[in-house]
């Protein structure tokens, strides 16, 4: 009898077969549904590719990080190679604690400049990206900060000791121009803000602060004030302000200062309409002008830089917010801060455009 004409009997074994099928069938099935469920990391932007752009695999760091790179926190990725020659830190997410002066990008982007000890340009508010090269104490650095898909921002930064050997340093350069590419091309997009003769002179009073550009306006940290600046929309001045030092005239001054008190009746003068020393003793510098006042919790200081023949009058105010409690020995604080300021900024014009 052959046991392909028994139906029966065969059964048996067709019924186990199935009960073992289903039970090999839930053993895969959990474990894949466990993997469906299970979040996957999110791969490193081409930019924080390590392997990728060093052409190395990846080793452990033997040194510490570098201290003035706390500000960004602890990174997420740290990567070296080539014997410890390249160094590379990603932060996936950078501290988002913006403040009431500036936005969480603009203080992680002074934070990274700060940390690559390298002079950065202001954040600009229309910026997504921006990246930075620079070189300090024979290191190559590149840096970059953007903003993801989800809203929030990363860093990344580079650094890369050059070898002494120079088939191998050239190897190095190699791939380090795969580095400073990919940052390039992150940034590609960053256009410069609009600028003008005084915002220029502001950048160069204002390097190594934290601060934000804006269309015609700036804002900026010193010494842990918030300081806005304005370029548009101050009023003009009805007397004649002479360019030539050797031409201002004390009844001039107090002129001026009557015309303020006027357009300004419930300021609080701490510091009235007054002459700007040069920036060097005896040079032949115009003229410049500056006041400070207050006008409940907000302290204006305003400075007035002449130009040369009919070139009239270029005009800037700097504003800050004291909290209500404050006393008048904090306001007088924060005046001499404004006041501080509005002479760098005077000095700044005379050493770029005198």
């Amino acid at each position: 009898m052959s046991d392909t004409l028994s139906p029966r009997p065969a059964a048996r074994p067709f019924l186990t077969a199935l009960v073992l099928l289903g039970l090999l069938a839930g053993i895969g099935i959990a474990p894949r549904a466990a993997a469906a469920r299970t979040p996957q990391a999110a791969p490193l932007p081409p930019v924080a590719d390590f392997s990728g752009l060093s052409g190395s695999h990846p080793s452990s760091c033997s040194g510490p990080i570098d201290p003035a790179l706390r500000g960004l926190g602890a990174p997420s990725t740290r990567r070296c190679a080539w014997s410890q020659r390249v160094e590379m830190l990603y932060w996936e997410n950078v501290p988002n604690a913006g403040n009431a002066c500036l936005p969480a990008p603009g203080l992680g982007w002074h934070r990274l400049g700060s940390g690559m000890r390298a002079p950065i340009a202001p954040w600009s508010a229309a910026w997504t990206a921006q990246g930075v090269l620079s070189q300090q104490g024979g290191v190559e650095q590149a840096g970059a900060l953007w903003r993801r898909a989800d809203g929030q921002w990363s860093a990344v930064l580079w650094r890369w000791l050059p070898s002494d050997k120079t088939d191998t340093r050239n190897w190095q350069l190699g791939h380090w121009k795969d580095v400073t590419q990919a940052v390039r091309q992150l940034a590609a997009d960053a256009k410069a803000p609009p600028s003008s003769p005084l915002l220029a002179a502001w950048d160069d009073a204002s390097t190594g602060k934290p601060r934000l550009r804006e269309p015609d306006a700036a804002r900026w940290i010193a010494n842990g004030a918030c300081l806005a600046l304005q370029t548009a929309g101050i009023g003009q001045a009805r007397l004649h302000l002479p360019y030539s030092r050797d031409d201002v005239r004390q009844e001039q001054r107090s002129a001026m200062q009557v015309q303020l008190a006027r357009r300004y009746p419930n300021a609080d003068w701490l510091q009235p309409f007054a002459l700007v020393e040069a920036a060097a003793p005896g040079a032949r510098s115009g003229s410049k002008f500056s006041a400070v006042w207050r006008e409940g919790a907000v302290l204006n200081g305003q400075l007035w830089i002449t130009l040369p023949g009919e070139g009239g009058i270029v005009r800037a105010r700097i504003s800050s917010q004291l909290a209500a409690a404050r006393s008048d020995e904090a306001a007088k604080e924060r005046a001499a801060l404004l006041q501080r300021e509005l002479t760098a900024l005077a000095h700044a014009w005379e050493n770029r455009h005198e």
